[in-house]
């Protein structure tokens, strides 16, 4: 629920019953204004921005230095301003990507300490509709070809026939949406693309193990879901075969999950194969699993109206150091004979590793977000400790890692004894998807990965395929490097972000220094027809001697995260 704010207009007063001595009389005095917040209340679509602005009245002083306090806790950098006829109005601007609520209140730092009262805000994203933000309003056509009329066999593999269509816009770029639809299997998912030519092709397949008759419909939609242009054509499969005894099954396409595994040998190692299964009329189906150790796991299923599935079978090594690799095929033994080729995997021991990740697990906000419009935080838990074997103490370094390429900025930390470390870390997504992650450790010069943990984010949209996202984050600095002067000192950091497409949604950035979250909120927009890289900035004030060599990153944290490489700098106030 919204809630109503007031802000008080917070004034230094001087109290009590002394008389001030000559020297305190001519001392500076600073009066803090009313914080406004602008808006102060938003609905609408995110991200959003609020301003916020003060005016501080001072005597006796000709700058301020001073800082902004946020209610979730952050305090902004130390900044200086300078003061013009008695008086200075100092700005702040925060960026929301999602729902949120809080207060916003001034501190003054010298020429004399004041704080003025919490200026409150809310900030309430409505879910995003995909025709408020499409930059698209280019004129769709679709065409068609009509596939040849088919006679021939149809034994196992089948008959596979080839739809190809032709997808036209009136201007380019151009986002289009489009699906396939058979006259007998309904419409397929809804497929996307950024079209940067006039025209694209498109094709679809079906294969057939007995006759057939039908029409395929090739569908252009909007950003509602109707249909607005759509071609259709017939096709005729005839199936010359002789005639069978029965049904036929056929069976195709063996895999493995994991392929190949890498990692401690201590424990078992479980792999899960997978057969298609296809039959030309309703039967059951007899048949085995035949393993490599010799092993053979015999099972049975009945099809009917659906005439093909996925067949499982679970092999868990228990002792995976003394097995290198394994293989496994689908032996049909019913209604007729048939085999896959093996689907096989390899083990590779890791044992070495100075440390030991278990644990990991995604959980999702307890109130998520509404998406594609806001984004969905997930939080991703794992534990590391020494191995047995590791010498203390034992320095590493660790990041998070996701399958789509993505990567945060990297952690340190020491293990002094043997104890675990439970490091976390909480990411956002904004479009229907399904991914993988997991934490990469790095001790002694050697890389240990844990358990990729699978998620998945349903924002009640079918998953938008390939999506625009960043690719790269470089050229990280800040400037100047190595400063030695008078305090306090505005340095500025910079980074260099790519993203393989142009979007509709900002691309936001944070920083980092000394693996510490700075409350920031930084942003770049890339829209069509803009460049796909471009430099995100920010100033921030250092107010004494660092003493030391500071070391940051930029890590971009909406569409993805990606961390830039290492950035330094230090401060010697003289």
């Amino acid at each position: 629920m919204r809630r109503a704010w007031t802000a008080l207009a917070a004034a230094l007063a001087l109290v009590g019953g002394l008389v001030a001595a000559p020297a305190q009389a001519a001392a500076a005095s600073v009066k803090v204004g009313r914080v406004t917040a602008a808006p102060a209340r938003y609905a609408g679509s995110c991200p959003a921005t609020t301003a916020f602005a003060a005016k501080v009245a001072v005597r006796g002083a000709r700058r301020v230095t001073y800082r902004w306090l946020r209610g979730d806790g952050t305090k902004g950098p130390i900044r200086t301003a300078q003061v013009k006829g008695g008086a200075v109005v100092v700005r702040d601007r925060q960026m929301f990507a999602a729902s949120t609520s809080g207060w916003q209140a001034l501190q003054v730092l010298s020429p004399r300490k004041a704080t003025s009262a919490k200026s409150r805000f809310t900030v309430s994203c409505d879910p995003l509709r995909l025709e408020e933000v499409s930059e698209d309003r280019a004129r769709v056509g679709v065409t068609l070809a009509t596939p040849a009329p088919y006679r021939g066999e149809c034994r196992p593999p089948g008959r596979t026939v080839t739809f190809d269509g032709r997808i036209t816009v009136s201007r380019t770029p151009a986002a289009v949406a489009y699906r396939w639809v058979d006259s007998d299997g309904g419409a397929e998912p809804v497929e996307r693309l950024w079209l940067t030519a006039r025209s694209t092709t498109v094709s679809s397949r079906r294969t057939f193990l007995t006759g057939h008759s039908g029409h395929r419909r090739l569908e252009v939609l909007d950003a509602r879901g109707r249909v607005t242009d759509s071609a259709q054509v017939p096709y005729r499969v005839t199936c010359t075969d002789p005639p069978e005894p029965g049904p036929v099954a056929a069976a195709a396409n063996p895999r493995v999950t994991p392929a190949r595994y890498e990692g401690p040998c201590g424990r078992p190692v479980t792999f899960v194969f997978r057969v298609d299964l296809a039959v030309t009329r309703p039967a059951k189906v007899t048949y085995q699993w035949v393993r490599g150790d010799g092993t053979t796991v015999p099972g049975e299923v009945v099809l009917g109206g659906d005439l093909t599935t996925v067949l499982e079978n679970t092999w868990t090594v228990t002792d995976p150091s003394k097995v290198g690799g394994g293989s496994a095929y689908l032996r049909v033994l019913t209604p007729n004979a048939t085999a896959t080729r093996p689907a096989a995997f390899t083990i590779t021991c890791r044992d070495g590793d100075a440390v030991t990740i278990t644990g990991t697990q995604v959980i999702e906000s307890r109130n998520p977000q509404p998406c594609p419009g806001t984004s969905r935080q997930y939080t991703i838990i794992s534990q590391v400790a020494p191995a047995p074997s590791a010498t203390l103490p034992l320095t590493i370094s660790y990041r998070w890692r996701w399958a789509d390429g993505s990567y945060t900025a990297p952690f340190t930390h020491t293990f002094t004894q043997a104890a675990t470390l439970r490091p976390q870390r909480v990411w956002d997504e904004w479009i229907s998807k399904t991914g993988k992650i997991w934490l990469e450790v790095t001790a002694n010069g050697r890389v240990t990965r844990g358990e990729a943990v699978g998620y998945e984010v349903d924002c009640g949209k079918p998953p938008a395929g390939s999506y625009p996202r960043v690719v790269s984050v470089t050229e990280a600095s800040v400037t100047p490097a190595n400063y030695r002067g008078e305090c306090p000192v505005t340095l500025k950091a910079r980074a260099r972000v790519t993203v393989s497409g142009p979007m509709e949604q900002m691309v936001y950035a944070q920083w980092f220094f000394d693996e510490t979250l700075a409350a920031w909120l930084d942003g770049a927009a890339f829209p069509p027809g803009d460049p796909l890289t471009k430099v995100i900035e920010r100033e921030f004030t250092v107010e004494e001697s660092t003493g030391r060599t500071v070391t940051g990153y930029m890590e971009t944290r909406l569409p993805n995260v990606v961390a830039s490489g290492p950035m330094t700098y230090s401060v010697t106030c003289t």
